[in-house]
């Protein structure tokens, strides 16, 4: 299997600042490490937009219509894309790029994802992910993405998330998304999707882990999951389905003062590829 890592160093439209520099990071201090030793033949693309009147929301769907056409390539191509992003909404990209419908997400994270411009307090595009790519916001510039389709509530897992604005309970219940606190049974639930889908897109936000295991960036909660639980999650699915991408986002070295964020990173990477090796 070859490897195509797709680079997108933005975080809010702004080109390499805060966790628009965690991609960089985790490619050049481990994963290209990582990719050679395991004996994969990769290739790195940094996306990028060639626009200098950047912004936040114009750049965040600009990212994700590039982002969708190099995944969709990497499928027809038989390569496996890893998609390194400063924020979460770049999936939107690369879940169009696997297909919308015939995809199943599993989504670590600590926060919910689905507020709306109607309903968020914070005002954070990044907070809206799961809102936009269940067809549920920012409709019309959703549908400007190559393959963009709403994605179904009910093959969506939300694993990991304790920090939630309070719309975003009922928005999750109304859509059918299921919330998992643990990973215990992680793969049963997987495996309930799978005939409903030809695959799961992964995606790992790494504040989804506790604190005193590592701290991935500025808004990492207590009670996070431990990097065990995190590795026998992956190991769940991938006994369950097919994945057919993989996503880390949100990650910001300034605040991950030990590297413990970056090593989980590598840890679940590399659990996901050696078995598939």
């Amino acid at each position: 299997m070859n490897i195509r890592v797709l680079t997108v160093p933005y975080d809010s439209g702004h080109y390499r600042a805060r966790m628009g520099c965690g991609p960089d990071r985790l490619f050049e201090f481990g994963l290209k490490q990582l990719l050679t030793r395991l004996g994969y033949i990769f290739i790195r693309e940094e996306i990028t937009v060639p626009d200098s009147h950047s912004a936040e929301i114009k750049t965040a769907f600009a990212l994700c219509r590039i982002v969708a056409d190099r995944v969709r390539a990497c499928q027809s191509e038989g390569c496996f894309p890893i998609v390194l992003s400063g924020n979460c909404n770049v999936a939107i990209g690369t879940i169009s790029g696997c297909w919308c419908q015939n995809t199943g997400v599993a989504w670590f994270d600590a926060h919910g994802e689905s507020t709306t411009p109607d309903t968020t307090t914070s005002g954070f595009l990044d907070g809206m992910g799961i809102s936009i790519f269940t067809g549920q916001c920012w409709g019309t510039l959703a549908r400007s993405i190559p393959g963009f389709s709403a994605v179904p509530g009910g093959h969506i897992l939300l694993v990991g998330a304790r920090d939630l604005e309070s719309a975003e309970f009922a928005f999750l219940n109304q859509t059918g998304v299921t919330r998992v606190s643990g990973t215990e049974h992680l793969g049963s639930l997987v495996a309930s999707l799978s005939p409903q889908v030809d695959g799961f897109y992964l995606h790992f936000d790494l504040d989804v882990l506790d604190p005193t295991q590592a701290v991935a960036n500025q808004w990492t909660p207590p009670g996070g999951l431990t990097l065990e639980a995190l590795e026998d999650a992956v190991r769940g699915i991938q006994s369950a389905a097919r994945i057919k991408a993989l996503g880390i986002a949100a990650y910001d070295p300034e605040a991950d003062h030990h590297g413990r964020a970056l090593d989980a990173a590598l840890s679940v990477t590399g659990l996901l590829l050696g078995a598939a090796s």
